[in-house]
């Protein structure tokens, strides 16, 4: 799932091997007020605990990933 500033936010299908990068893709990449920089993703632990992270473009997305593109203020 993808939400924040970005142009079609909602839930997209992931393919093997994808990146943070080819799945804002799918999403319309960022609007006006969003950065590609400020980034976050919401992944789950092998525990099932909730982590938080800033990835970086390449980094792979998993499964019930949530990528947040927060919004610029500048």
């Amino acid at each position: 799932y993808i939400y924040g500033e970005v142009q079609k936010p909602g839930s997209f299908r992931i393919e093997r091997g994808m990146t943070v990068q080819q799945a804002l893709v799918q999403a319309g990449g960022p609007s006006a007020r969003g950065l590609e920089r400020w980034l976050r993703m919401h992944r789950r632990d092998k525990e099932g605990q909730l982590v938080e992270s800033s990835p970086e473009l390449f980094d792979p997305v998993r499964p019930n990933d949530v990528i947040y593109v927060r919004e610029s203020f500048f």
